[in-house]
């Protein structure tokens, strides 16, 4: 039989093991596609000035997000393939036993690693080309781009990074495969199934500073992280070196962390000699230790999975609640009256071809006052704690708005008004950042002196409305709202033109002819804020982030549940003829089952728990950095990312366990049967 011949009948014969492997790569080929393929489409080239720096910033992000993809999808072949070389070692063995040349078998190893590798490319990059598609359409969505400007491409450049790319990767796994075959020894081919991993570690001392090492390592990467930030600059590799030190740390964690464990358990003889305990910690113990590095990295990609879906579902929630509110009118028009004068806006804007009297279905102009009292006057005596990008409030003036331009303002958007005595006032304050010292200070003070005045509270609660559009989540820090009377005297800041469209307007045509007057705003003082302008701003900049953080996170979460589920019932299946000896030995089935279910729940819950405390970190981080992105307070919403773990990685964990009991009670029934 030729070794062509062979190669294919391998592959046909053993095409049930080679469904993992070969999803692996078919999965990996069609992200890596698709990923890069994005910046292909047509439709975004031709975007305004604004949306075209986002688009290009989702290109950096993109490409940088496809070097980790790159390395990750790597490990997953790797990983993938040393499962494959561990179902089949037995059959190794008896080519060898039969006189086959390892270079040889080496040889029809790497030709079928070869066909599944071409056939995996063919269909990963049809799943990728159908799936990039997608991405494409939902990145002219977030830019608000009409779907029809949406074309199919094929992305020349995308699929040339794709074949290289997995061609280093194949070529890396054909290697390893020759060097796998040809350092391995018959005896070990033949019992593979029967030989449990040994610990290399035995020296408890050495155990024990290799732990301590670690853990210095973790508190250096955390340290270096706190002070520096996660932000990788060129000029700053302090991050880089974090990362490092973060790596090096977790995986002599798993290495030390495991043969310190079971020299503990051994020491306790009442724990170890306890039911089957014995049995399952030299398990737990053998297989962690000589899968270190497996763990470390499935423990790296949960951090990843858990930072990015809690920061974007996080952000995603952040932006629905505060966009809801923060957008009451179509547009708003904003005069200084330093530079402007106290003019009427509509009848300014009229003599530069805007009308606003034919486009308005409702229009009202109020004004802003000036006052010496600032911020930090309302926040004495209170124990501040402003986030970072807040930090200029305490010497920023308090605003002040008249009760009936503030009622106008309500009017508008079919509120009811408030009423206030002259020597009454109330606060107004839609900024989480400051909302609770402006709350605190209603609380502790009735009164308050505005321009020689003493005003009395009206009420203890604080008003929560957008009295006009600034930005989404950070509009209003706090107003004073005065009856007229005390606003009169008082020097005019701003005048707000305060307009919502008729149903027929046209925003774009609106938007052309008030982007000169925006882009003079220092010579005419005249500055604009408009709904789906910011809309687009918002959506775009924010959604990009929260989309690939999202879907990166749920993706790594389903590669780790689907490795960590593979490597069980791979090993299981391997180890199914220990469970039938306990079983012949008379141990009872309940035991024998709760020992299959704790060895399982370790292998799951132990890199889980780590990279918990990694993620609980790194959001902390994160959340910062994007809060000061995004120029608004991000509440960590930590419920979906638990609900989503219990329902994807709980799944995984249920069925993996029920499947490797239904291997074990198959093998009894063999067994029983012989």
């Amino acid at each position: 039989m030729t070794s062509i011949k062979l190669i294919l009948r391998n592959v046909k014969k053993n095409i049930q093991d080679y469904v993992i492997y070969y999803l692996t790569l078919t999965i990996s080929v069609g992200l890596f596609y698709s990923f890069n393929s994005i910046q292909s489409q047509p439709a975004l080239n031709d975007l305004d000035a604004t949306k075209q720096l986002l688009s290009e910033q989702m290109g950096i992000l993109t490409s940088a997000l496809s070097i980790i993809i790159a390395v990750v999808l790597a490990f997953l072949i790797l990983y993938a393939n040393q499962f494959l070389l561990k179902r089949r070692k037995k059959e190794l063995g008896i080519y060898i036993l039969l006189g086959m040349e390892k270079r040889k078998i080496s040889g029809i190893f790497a030709g079928e690693t070869l066909c599944i590798g071409i056939l995996s490319l063919l269909s990963g990059f049809i799943f990728g080309l159908v799936l990039s598609q997608g991405l494409s359409l939902l990145s002219l969505r977030l830019f608000a781009i009409d779907l029809e400007e949406f074309q199919i491409v094929l992305s020349i450049d995308a699929l040339k990074m794709t074949i290289i790319c997995f061609l280093v990767i194949f070529i890396i796994v054909m290697l390893f495969n020759i060097r796998t075959i040809a350092s391995v020894k018959l005896i070990d081919l033949l019992t593979a199934n029967r030989k449990n991993e040994g610990l290399s570690l035995t020296n408890k001392i050495i155990q024990i500073l290799l732990l301590a090492v670690s853990f210095i390592l973790i508190m250096a990467s955390g340290f270096i992280i706190n002070r520096y930030g996660i932000m990788p600059r060129r000029d700053n590799y302090w991050f880089q070196l974090a990362v490092i030190l973060l790596s090096v740390g977790t995986a002599l964690f798993f290495y030390s962390g495991s043969a310190v464990l079971i020299s503990v358990i051994q020491a306790n003889k009442r724990i170890y000699l306890k039911g089957l305990n014995t049995f399952l910690t030299r398990q737990i113990g053998s297989k962690i230790h000589t899968n270190f590095m497996s763990m470390s990295v499935v423990c790296g990609l949960l951090v990843v999975a858990v930072c990015g879906i809690s920061v974007g579902v996080s952000t995603a929630m952040t932006m629905n609640e505060t966009s809801k509110a923060a957008l009451p009118y179509d547009i708003n028009v904003v005069s200084e009256i330093d530079i402007a004068g106290d003019t009427d806006i509509a009848a300014w804007l009229k003599t530069k071809d805007v009308n606003m009297e034919n486009i308005a279905q409702k229009m009202e102009q109020i004004s802003i006052y000036e006052t010496e009292l600032t911020y930090g006057d309302l926040f004495e005596g209170q124990n501040v704690d402003l986030w970072p990008i807040d930090q200029g409030i305490p010497e920023m003036c308090v605003a002040v708005v008249s009760v009936s331009d503030f009622n106008k303002a309500m009017s508008m958007q079919g509120k009811e008004n408030i009423q206030l005595k002259e020597n009454e006032f109330l606060l107004n304050c839609n900024y989480k950042g400051t909302f609770q010292y402006i709350e605190a200070f209603l609380q502790n003070h009735s009164s308050i002196m505005l321009n020689g005045r003493t005003l009395q509270a009206a009420s203890t609660e604080v008003l929560q409305e957008t009295y006009w559009m600034t930005s989404v989540g950070n509009n209003d820090r706090g107003t004073l709202i005065v009856s007229d009377q005390i606003a009169s005297p008082m020097i005019k800041a701003q005048n707000v033109l305060l307009v919502q469209y008729k149903a027929d307007t046209d925003s774009d045509e609106v938007l052309q002819k008030m982007t000169p007057i925006g882009l003079e705003w220092e010579t005419y003082g005249y500055r604009y804020t408009e709904k789906n302008m910011l809309n687009s701003m918002f959506y775009g900049a924010s959604a990009i982030w929260v989309f690939l953080c999202s879907y990166i996170g749920l993706v790594f979460l389903l590669i780790c549940a689907a490795l960590l589920s593979l490597k069980q019932l791979t090993e299981t299946a391997d180890n199914s003829y220990r469970y039938g000896l306990l079983q012949k030995l008379g141990t009872d089935g309940k035991l024998l089952y709760s020992a299959l279910f704790k060895q399982i729940g370790v292998f799951f819950i132990a890199p889980l728990m780590v990279a918990s405390i990694f993620s609980a970190f790194g959001i902390v981080k994160i959340m910062a950095v994007v809060e000061d992105f995004m120029n608004m307070h991000i509440a960590t919403n930590m419920g979906f990312t638990i609900v989503l773990f219990l329902i994807v990685y709980g799944g995984y964990f249920l069925a993996t366990y029920l499947s490797c009991k239904r291997m074990v009670q198959e093998r009894h029934l063999e067994e029983l049967e012989m």
